[in-house]
Formats: structure tokens, sequence, C-alpha cells
């Protein structure tokens, strides 16, 4: 098991696509969170925390860790090497777990060194902005009562990361796999809801697996009409779940 995830886990290095989408989830958040600090908040105090704020940036990060997933599954079926793979390891389950891990620990760590690379770089400008005769009155609070943020940051990004394998392995192709992944959470998925709000004159939303349950796990509050964090992340891990059961079984049973 251990050398089929090594084998995963250089597949990934390799590639040159995965590397740049990873490098982006990490460093785009990165750089406008940083841009921010430099050139907004002048003379005012920042009202939400910076651990708040950077959770904005989860769902980009996410999203671009779900494309990862995708990859991780699809190339192989691109490039006719899967049937390689499935020879070195003719256990398709173990195959399967082995890309299941690979891109956890990657949509992991690439979420955690995004929510570094945010808050430090912006604590140190913001401290040093403090000390200036023009910006003296400048407070901010850095986590505060917001470290819920930040874990479900990282939760979100290893889940999307799991729907995007899961995709890659229903549709065994890297542009149904990723228009599926980005298309229904931030255009289908809204109009769908939305138009349904509309009719029933109801808060159906807060029944939406990504946008109303899935984004929902990184706000800073939840309202009285929402659903509460636990109940979000049911809901958003149920669905994932569904697409992982079907991707897995797809996998193991039907040809290469």
């Amino acid at each position: 098991m251990i050398g089929v995830l090594k084998s995963e886990l250089f597949k990934l290095r390799t590639t040159r696509a995965t590397k740049i989408v990873v490098l982006s989830s990490i460093l785009l958040p990165a750089i406008i969170f940083t841009l921010t600090s430099l050139f907004t908040f002048k003379n005012s105090e920042v009202v939400d925390s910076l651990a708040a704020m950077v959770g904005n940036f989860a769902p980009l990060t996410g999203l671009l860790l779900g494309v990862v997933g995708v990859l991780c599954s699809t190339q192989e079926y691109s490039q006719g090497t899967i049937r390689i793979t499935l020879v070195a390891t003719p256990s398709r389950l173990k195959v399967f777990v082995a890309k299941l891990l690979t891109t956890v620990v990657v949509s992991v760590t690439s979420s955690l060194l995004m929510l570094v690379l945010c808050l430090v770089p912006s604590q140190m400008i913001l401290s040093s902005r403090t000390t200036t005769s023009k910006e003296i009155d400048l407070t901010f609070e850095v986590i505060g009562s917001d470290i819920r943020v930040l874990f479900s940051a990282v939760i979100l990004s290893a889940f999307l990361s799991i729907l995007g394998l899961s995709l890659g392995l229903i549709f065994k192709s890297s542009p149904g796999a990723i228009s599926a992944l980005l298309i229904w959470p931030t255009i289908l998925e809204g109009m769908v809801f939305g138009l349904l709000e509309v009719a029933l004159d109801n808060n159906v939303m807060k029944f939406a697996p990504v946008q109303g349950n899935g984004f929902r796990l990184i706000a800073a509050s939840i309202g009285t009409d929402e659903n509460t964090w636990l109940v979000s992340l049911t809901y958003f891990s149920a669905f994932v779940a569904v697409f992982t059961v079907l991707g897995a079984v797809l996998f193991t049973r039907r040809d290469a």
C-alpha cells in the first residue's frame, strides 16, 4: 500500500498541470490577501479578524484543489497509462484508496500553506502599519474567536478535492469532470435553489449541498434560519460521500 501511495504522489509531483494548479491554490489567495493588508484599512479598525477574512478565499482554494483531484484520477485515462497502473497493482480498491489519500494529503497541506501565507505576512504588515504616525489607530485581531473558520477551510479543501477525484473517476475525462466541479457550485446550484426559494417563498438554500452547506462551513457567523455548522458538515459530507462511493464502484468494476 505504501508503494502505491508513493507512486500516486510521484505522479502528481511530476505533472506540470497539477503543480500549476496547486501553486495557484496557495499563492493567489496569499497575494490578494497580502495586497489587501498593504493598501486597505487606513486609519480604522479591522472589524473582522484576519482568520474570518481569509475564510473568504477558502472556496477558491478548495475548488482549485478539486481540480487537482480531477487530474489525479483522469490524467492516466487521457494518457492511456491507467492500464499500466492496474497491471502493476491488480487490486483496484487499493489504487482507489491510494488516490484518495493522495488527494487528501495534497489538499490539506496546500490549504494549510495558504492559511499560513495569508495570515503571517498580513499580520506583519498590519503590525508594521500601526507603528507609523499616520496609521497609529489601526487595530486588528488575527484569529480571536474565529479559529473554527481556519479548521473549516481545511475541511472544505479536503472534501472538494475528494469530490473532484470522484467526478474524474465517473467521467474519465478532465474537461467533463472539471466543468461539473466548477459550474455546479458556482452557477447552477445558485440558480436552481434560488428559483426554488422564490417559488416556495422559503429558505431552501440551506439544502444546497455546496453553496448552502459546504461554503457555509467557513462563515464567521451563522444566522438563525441557517443550518448549524454540524448540520452543514453532515449535508456536505453526505453529498461528497455519494459521489465517492459511485466513483469507487465505477472504478473497480468497469473497463479501464
